[in-house]
């Protein structure tokens, strides 16, 4: 079922393509699964969906309010970086310090949909075809199909869903307080990038909206983006716009 154009375009005929053609093969052909484990697919595979964006903003808003909240001394808080560190005393409202986080995320999605749209564009790889009989034909079922694969755009590669699904999770691991909620961050951190993150780049393959390819080249992209771009557009936001915003000294 792999389409031609997608085995003649030069971004899927490097090396590791070759070797994860069988893979690419293998889940675009499962015929189908229990309702119960496409629940969960489905669910990975529609988590940034344009219309689910919202909720992402209001959780960090939320995970470090309530972070920051458990934390009896500020001056221990999590701060990998030092404008976090310098937030601490420039910012005493919990409230204002959690709506900083949350606008910092934003700024974060926007640059890794930026850097998406203008991967798309310059390789303008092919999707993954949908078989002729549609989503729920007798030897291909994919009860949510329809609805995973809703809005996105025409280019395959890189995946911006899972550039998203990684900014999310860089976002919770670097910035936000999750070990002072509590006492521990790391079974958070091995479920978002040990089950989230994993879960949507194999919906996003199972429903054929990506080759896998695709999903490593927005991992990638977004995890060098956030050693490189995002923490100097953090530092610049947190040193210039955020106190004329919060009207902080």
């Amino acid at each position: 079922m792999t389409s031609l154009p997608h085995s003649s375009e030069w971004i899927y005929s490097t090396i590791i393509s070759k070797q994860l053609a069988p893979l690419n093969e293998y889940i675009h052909q499962i015929s189908s699964v229990r309702l119960q484990i496409e629940l969960f697919i489905a669910a990975c595979g529609y988590a940034f969906n344009p219309v689910m964006f919202p909720c992402y903003p209001i959780l960090i808003y939320t995970l470090t309010y309530n972070g920051l909240s458990n934390t009896t001394i500020m001056s221990s808080m999590h701060a990998p970086n030092k404008w976090q560190t310098d937030l601490i005393s420039s910012f005493q409202q919990l409230k204002t310090r959690a709506a900083v986080n949350a606008i910092l995320y934003l700024f974060s999605v926007l640059i890794i949909l930026a850097f998406t749209e203008i991967g798309k564009l310059s390789f303008a790889t092919t999707r993954p075809a949908i078989p002729s009989g549609g989503y729920n034909s007798q030897q291909w079922k994919r009860r949510y199909g329809k609805l995973v694969g809703s809005l996105k755009s025409k280019h395959s590669f890189p995946s911006g869903d899972s550039a998203q699904a990684m900014n999310l999770c860089m976002f919770l691991w670097r910035y936000v307080p999750l070990g002072k909620m509590h006492g521990n961050a790391l079974p958070i951190t091995i479920f978002i990038f040990g089950i989230f993150l994993p879960g949507v780049v194999y919906a996003r393959v199972f429903y054929r909206c990506h080759w896998i390819e695709d999903c490593l080249g927005g991992i990638c992209m977004s995890y060098a983006l956030h050693l490189m771009l995002i923490p100097l557009v953090a530092t610049k936001f947190m040193t210039e716009l955020a106190p004329w915003l919060f009207e902080v000294d």
